[in-house]
């Protein structure tokens, strides 16, 4: 078994060119991790685990997935060794503990590799290798800016009979995502972006991911082309994960986001949509996931991450992300408060057909409501026997009100969508429930805050900020922005009001007994509970646990909210008394 300080290198014997179909031949060596031998790794996917084929390893005959005996041959060389590190073969797969102890080794193995070879496959069938070269063309075109010109790419790209580009289209996005799930797996991320180079491998054919990322800034900007428009949906599909994957590279946007932006990813083994993010992350991170105990149950292990991830960085964010708790955990026994990172279905709502997901993810840092507090490791505890989470906070308010949430499928049967119109008439029904509430309560003036209810409604259901078309917030709302709200709700229609459908795709109007008003997760109900939990940036709604033995402190985790008034720092003059609450 190998130890935490070595590795296992993977000498690929060459083959003459003649006898290119002769079964692989390889041999393996342990090498100490502190060695500096250079060495390239692999990224490909291991595809059907029931379609295996034999090669030749250290004299034995050994079962590898057919994926990868494909991969070993086309890039096996002809005159010279090539010594590579694959995980199928350079770690042993039916030894938990090797595997314990190698995987947190893959950052720095993947970081220390001279170069990756990514391998897409081979070339499909229904795809000739003109058309296969042809689509390479045209991403070297338009990774040198030429994308603009109509008769320029007609000339240099094979057309198809009828003047097309269907052919040469049809092979580009075989090798884009979705169609090729190198684009879906979760290992493809560290082998992807920690490596100083890499090289694409699609059958007999190659290209620098350089150019793949070239070509990707360039399509942000493609202006109008007559050849390419028919085709801009699938050509689009590229910068999107090419640019995500530069942008973990860079880490400018955070930790956060890196979970955030790759969630949906798949692996063949539940444990590594945790274990398989960890090389992205600096070393002194994680501590407890960094263990990689396979022995652990799902649930244990992305308890365990999200806990990780809150002491690591001082910051709750990772709670505030999950709306996805909306709909049942597919994650057998996961805590409230963990992210299922196992779940890999889109179950966001969309509102008239816009994707508003990330807007939890961007405007989590505009707020403050734990005001002077502070995200402290030491006033932290974690139990994985119980699953419980317990963070020191304050009890703000119970909730009074909280209106019901139509059902997307009544407006658009089948779908997570609720249409313009459909969002305005929901608007103005919780309008109605909050005058109809205040006309029974009078409305209490907040310190600094709105003089009236119905300013507070208006500013709440926006979040009292600004922000673009992709969610990015641009500032605090203007009463330019509380007008353009207002209108939309009045037509259902124009002017598209960014900020109010992502925080509706997310919450519902909820007032609490001393009539606090703001919105909360669509799963709130009457009874639960605000609080402002140590360096939390937004109120989070907790529900008492009532059923079996528990203490008055014993909470399921519902999600964070707007609770007007209270979003920078006031309720800590609200005097309330600070305890522990164990999240479940």
């Amino acid at each position: 078994m190998l130890s935490k300080n070595e590795i296992r290198l993977l000498d690929l014997l060459p083959v003459s060119s003649s006898d290119s179909s002769s079964v692989v031949r390889c041999r393996t060596r342990i090498i100490p991790l502190s060695l500096d031998c250079p060495y390239e790794t692999l990224s490909y996917v291991w595809g059907d685990q029931g379609d295996r084929t034999e090669i030749s390893v250290d004299g034995n005959v050994v079962t590898v997935t057919s994926s990868l005996e494909s991969a070993l041959k086309q890039i096996r060389l002809t005159d010279s060794i090539r010594v590579i590190w694959v995980d199928q073969l350079c770690i042993d797969q039916d030894d938990e503990l090797e595997k314990g102890n190698q995987v947190p080794l893959m950052g720095h193995i993947y970081s220390r590799t001279t170069q990756c070879l990514i391998w897409l496959g081979q070339i499909p069938q229904d795809i000739s290798l003109s058309e296969a070269k042809s689509a390479l063309h045209f991403i070297r075109l338009l990774s040198e800016g030429k994308q603009s010109d109509d008769t320029q790419l007609s000339t240099l790209l094979e057309l198809d009979s009828d003047g097309s580009l269907s052919g040469p289209i049809k092979a580009f996005q075989s090798i884009c995502y979705p169609k090729n799930p190198w684009w879906t797996r979760t290992w493809t991320l560290q082998e992807s972006i920690l490596p100083p180079r890499a090289c694409i491998q699609w059958g007999q054919l190659s290209m620098p991911w350089e150019t793949l990322e070239s070509a990707a800034s360039n399509l942000v900007s493609l202006p109008h082309s007559s050849v390419l428009d028919p085709y801009l949906a699938i050509i689009n599909e590229l910068p999107s994960h090419v640019i995500g994957l530069r942008i973990s590279k860079e880490s400018s946007l955070g930790h956060i986001d890196f979970v955030f932006r790759w969630r949906l990813r798949r692996a063949t083994k539940t444990l590594d949509k945790v274990y398989g993010l960890l090389g992205l992350f600096p070393p002194e991170k994680l501590p407890r996931s960094r263990a990689c105990d396979y022995r652990l149950s799902p649930a244990q292990v992305f308890a365990t991450f999200t806990v990780d991830l809150i002491e690591s960085y001082r910051d709750l964010h990772a709670l505030a992300l999950q709306y996805m708790q909306t709909h049942p955990s597919s994650t057998d026994n996961l805590p409230s408060w963990a992210l299922d990172m196992q779940d890999e279905t889109d179950q966001d709502l969309r509102i008239d057909g816009m994707y508003c997901s990330w807007y939890l993810m961007h405007t989590y840092n505009c707020y403050n409501a734990g005001g002077a507090t502070i995200v402290d490791p030491d006033d932290i505890s974690y139990d994985r026997a119980s699953g419980t989470l317990s963070l020191p906070g304050f009890k703000v308010d119970d909730i009074a009100v909280a209106v019901s949430v139509s059902k997307p499928s009544e407006d658009k049967p089948g779908t997570s969508n609720i249409t313009c119109d459909r969002l305005a008439q929901l608007v103005r029904e919780w309008y109605q429930v909050a005058e109809d509430f205040y006309r029974c309560h009078p409305w209490q003036v907040p310190q600094n805050g709105p003089r009236t209810w119905s300013e507070a409604f208006w500013r709440s259901l926006v979040g009292n900020i600004r922000v673009d078309g992709e969610f990015y917030p641009e500032g605090e709302a203007t009463s330019e922005d509380i007008e353009m709200a207002k209108e939309f709700v009045k037509t259902g229609n124009e002017p598209i009001c960014y900020s109010l459908f992502g925080n509706i795709a997310y919450k519902k109007l909820i007032i609490t007994t001393t009539g606090m008003l703001g919105f909360g997760p669509h799963h709130s109900e009457v009874g639960d509970q605000v609080w402002i939990l140590h360096g939390g940036k937004m109120p989070f709604v907790l529900r008492r646990v009532t059923e079996g033995m528990c203490s008055a402190n014993d909470f399921y985790f519902v999600g964070s909210s707007y609770v007007d008034g209270i979003m920078h720092g006031e309720a800590e003059s609200l005097g309330k008394p600070v305890c522990t609450a164990a999240l479940r």
